[in-house]
């Protein structure tokens, strides 16, 4: 989520249009207002403790949240309110409706319904589901990322079809790009790999994501054809207890020696580590999009991804990668060693991702909210013009990230 955000409000600000980004404090020092480029400022407001707060600790700040929201646009007025995920949307929605402004919504993910959420799963914060619905109901605009994602507002949260539209999302495709023939492993890398292939993962460290199937299908492949496995991101700050029995899980497999944890990476190791990958594996249950799937596809590297939610749409299935259903680990093995096993296959689904994720950029899909930000404009008052625009998110480090 906070790539997307930053990415499209680059993108808008370097189009001419002034974007701030209200987030809560997280870091007592931290400054209250930096810019990161021309027309482009974050704001941090003080609402609960400056530091990092766990999911569930985040309901309990919406209201102080917004109290300050309020104060500073009431000093310093904006056209649009582009509220990201949830928590934002509600603390945003009281401030849009004092001060006539009107509010855009972005989910990013949804609530699955109360006893269908994955093993090993917290339960989602009590106001949740009804705070989305209430959303679908009463914010201007609703932006999904995916025609999924619509169907999922359309279907579950009573979201109205005439203000639920899809902005798709882009990729930095310079960045994200295919290796180089010049570009080679170092000695150390090539002799830590033992010239395996690498499958590579990415993503928070959460139960959603299925991480833990990852290293059940690595178990089944036979130990001479067993690829690495690169996992790439950290748990939420109360995901300590995970992200351990990820690593027993994988000494009780056997299969230790195969896993490297990474860790958090600034985006351009990320780049650099997705392009060394001869696949990308994503088995999360539940994506509205799967964005690192696209930065797969930029870099010329073929998925294996689950057939569900918006990760049918990132990935083509037998033209940029292959969709798997279920959880069956012998499933997922079989469908990896079909790409590893077939250097002309996976050579043509790298070929054909790369001119897929072409087609996506960032300036793309902020002409698609700019469009959705004029029309809701107009709808208000008649007049198309220069939006000066507040993008608002739970809690970021995306500074820090670039």
């Amino acid at each position: 989520m906070n790539v997307v955000v930053l990415a499209q409000a680059r993108a808008l600000a370097h189009a001419g249009h002034a974007i701030r980004i209200f987030t809560r404090r997280a870091d007592p020092s931290v400054a209250a207002r930096v810019t990161l480029s021309p027309g482009l400022d974050v704001i941090h407001l003080d609402a609960g403790p400056a530091r990092l707060l766990a999911k569930s600790e985040h309901e309990r700040v919406m209201t102080e949240f917004s109290e300050r929201l309020s104060a500073e646009l009431a000093d310093d007025p904006v056209d649009v309110l582009h509220a990201e995920h949830w928590f934002s949307g509600i603390a945003a929605l009281p401030v849009a409706r004092r001060w006539g402004i009107p509010l855009v919504q972005t989910f990013h993910s949804i609530a699955v319904p109360e006893g269908s959420g994955e093993p090993g799963e917290r339960p989602e914060s009590p106001g949740r589901l009804a705070g989305e619905r209430r959303l679908a109901r009463e914010a201007d605009v609703l932006i999904a990322v995916s025609a999924a994602e619509r169907g999922t507002i359309l279907t579950d949260l009573g979201g109205a079809p005439d203000r639920v539209r899809v902005v798709e999302l882009g990729v930095d495709a310079e960045l994200f790009r295919p290796r180089r023939p010049e570009e080679r492993f170092d000695e150390a890398e090539a002799l830590a790999r033992g010239g395996r292939a690498e499958v590579i993962m990415v993503g928070r460290l959460h139960p959603l994501k299925a991480f833990g199937l990852a290293l059940d299908a690595l178990a089944v492949i036979p130990e001479a054809r067993r690829p690495m496995l690169r996992i790439i991101g950290a748990p939420p700050p109360d995901g300590g207890a995970y992200a351990r029995g990820l690593r027993d899980q994988a000494a009780r497999l056997g299969v230790r020696d195969r896993v490297r944890f990474e860790g958090a990476l600034s985006r351009a190791e990320l780049a650099a580590r997705i392009r060394g990958a001869t696949l990308m594996l994503v088995p999360s249950h539940a994506e509205t999009f799967g964005l690192v799937a696209l930065e797969a596809a930029a870099s010329g590297v073929p998925v294996v991804a689950r057939a569900a939610g918006g990760l049918r749409e990132a990935v083509h299935d037998g033209k940029t990668g292959v969709l798997v259903t279920g959880d069956d680990p012998q499933v997922w093995a079989a469908a990896v060693l079909s790409l590893l096993d077939d250097p002309v296959l996976l050579a043509a689904l790298g070929q054909a991702a790369r001119e897929h994720a072409l087609g996506k950029s960032w300036g793309a899909s902020a002409a698609g909210l700019l469009a959705e930000y004029r029309a809701v404009l107009e709808r208000r008052s008649g007049v198309g013009a220069q939006a000066t625009v507040a993008g608002l998110y739970r809690e970021t480090s995306v500074v820090s990230n670039e």
